[in-house]
């Protein structure tokens, strides 16, 4: 068994596809196929008219200030989970796969429920899911392709049998990822409410 994995990963080594660009490109085919499944999926869903009025009556809520403000931690998490999901796969060499399986997982979650948003809603909907979901999306999404990036190459080099890069040089590549979430959860914290209070009041109240 050892020798079969290490033959597939001398092949690996060996392929010049298996470059820092062609990787980063298998990652963001993966997130694109998993927003795209998404996308698709949501339709197949079905409108469910409960769930059109449940979301009704928190928007209406929200655009009376209701307090949608998410919990701290429960953002931290939120924000966090996924790269931290994407550099424990990269310790091990099951991340060649795992780490793609998990882009491919985000970009259907993010899709699915803006998608869902505008079937149900329209313009206001989608207005409503760039409101909730965009201002965090811009910088944590970037963050989790710099950690998934950072663990796909690990998994690699562990499947082909090489040796990775040190710690202190992954940490130069991932230190400024830490701003970026601290930014993001502050972002969740102040700017989300405020801009998905305002869409809400302007979208949604009559």
């Amino acid at each position: 068994m050892r020798l079969t994995v290490r033959g597939t990963g001398k092949r690996i080594r060996l392929a010049p596809a298996w470059d820092g660009l062609t990787q980063l490109a298998v990652l963001g085919v993966c997130f694109g196929l998993g927003a795209l499944g998404g996308f698709f999926f949501s339709s197949w869903s079905g409108d469910s008219p409960e769930l059109s009025e449940y979301l009704l009556r928190y928007f209406q809520m929200a655009g009376q200030g209701s307090g949608i403000e998410p919990p701290l931690w429960s953002a931290v998490w939120d924000l966090v989970r996924w790269p931290l999901a994407a550099l424990l796969l990269g310790s091990t060499a099951l991340g060649a796969v795992g780490v793609p399986i998990l882009m491919s997982v985000r970009g259907f979650l993010l899709s699915y429920a803006a998608a869902v948003l505008g079937r149900l809603f329209g313009l206001p909907g989608m207005a409503a899911s760039l409101a909730a979901f965009g201002v965090t999306a811009f910088v944590a999404v970037p963050v989790l392709f710099v950690a998934a990036f950072d663990a796909f190459r690990q998994s690699l080099n562990r499947l082909s049998g090489e040796r990775p890069p040190g710690w202190n040089l992954r940490a130069q590549a991932l230190a400024p990822c830490a701003g970026l979430l601290v930014l993001a959860a502050a972002l969740q914290q102040t700017v989300m409410p405020a801009l998905f209070t305002a869409v809400c009041a302007r979208l949604f109240i009559k």
